[in-house]
């Protein structure tokens, strides 16, 4: 029998399969990278998919055959969870905006607030990504000798781990010792100390050979949950980004 490639909306709706609680588009993205390393879906392609599953996100309407299949429920800022018709009740999507159907107040939702929200969204992506590039080359300004790990044809960016996703970057430092990345845009929270936790620990199990491991947490700031979580784990530092802007003439 030839392979039946998955779609995008198949690999969503297979983490949300028996999941009943909210999820940001990163924990999606993380999934699905995660159970399909092979697959070619890019993370803005992710994201709008959940923004087309979804039956009362106002920018649903632009997707018109993917919103056939809706059954998400969007919470704003990019979180998720299954749609319960019997709570949530009924969406009427339109290019004016969203209408919770039978309802005696006509709840809408600007279709602009939406619009705003993918603009924020996909500027962090951009900012994310272009964060990334400038570290690549420039890793010494987060700890002295620090490089980017390369290996038998195996780079430190966007380095695919399988069971515990894609690891932002993975470097080398002037001891040999591996020091795993993970970029933020924005505020940081203690959830982030999880994530490097898992990658550092298969970077460990995997790569290090004994070697200690060691991990950095790149925001533009941090709450004071994650201050006092670092704080019982030496191993793991916090280095804030910050952002200068030019202008040349177009």
């Amino acid at each position: 029998m030839p392979h039946c490639r998955m779609t995008c909306r198949e690999a969503i709706e297979h983490v949300f399969q028996n999941e009943s609680n909210v999820l940001s588009t990163s924990d999606v993205i993380s999934r699905i990278y995660a159970e399909h390393p092979d697959e070619p879906w890019q993370r803005n392609t992710i994201s709008s998919e959940l923004i087309a599953l979804s039956v009362n996100h106002p920018s649903s309407h632009h997707y018109p055959y993917s919103r056939r299949h809706a059954f998400l429920f969007s919470l704003g800022n990019g979180r998720y969870r299954r749609w319960d018709p019997a709570t949530d009740g009924t969406w009427e999507v339109t290019p004016d905006g969203v209408r919770l159907v039978d309802d005696s107040d006509d709840v809408v939702i600007a279709e602009e607030a939406a619009a705003d929200e993918e603009v924020m969204a996909g500027m962090s992506l951009s900012l994310e990504r272009d964060l990334e590039a400038a570290l690549i080359h420039r890793l010494d300004q987060l700890s002295s000798g620090l490089t980017l790990y390369s290996e038998d044809g195996t780079r430190g960016h966007q380095l695919d781990t399988g069971i515990v996703g894609r690891l932002d970057l993975l470097a080398k430092d002037e001891q040999g010792q591996f020091v795993v990345i993970d970029l933020k845009v924005g505020k940081a929270d203690d959830k982030v100390v999880g994530q490097i936790l898992r990658y550092m620990g298969w970077v460990k199990r995997e790569l290090a050979n004994g070697t200690p491991v060691r991990g950095i947490i790149v925001a533009s700031d941090f709450n004071d949950r994650i201050r006092y979580a670092v704080e019982a784990i030496p191993s793991v530092e916090l280095k804030r980004y910050e952002i200068e802007f030019t202008f040349t003439n177009a």
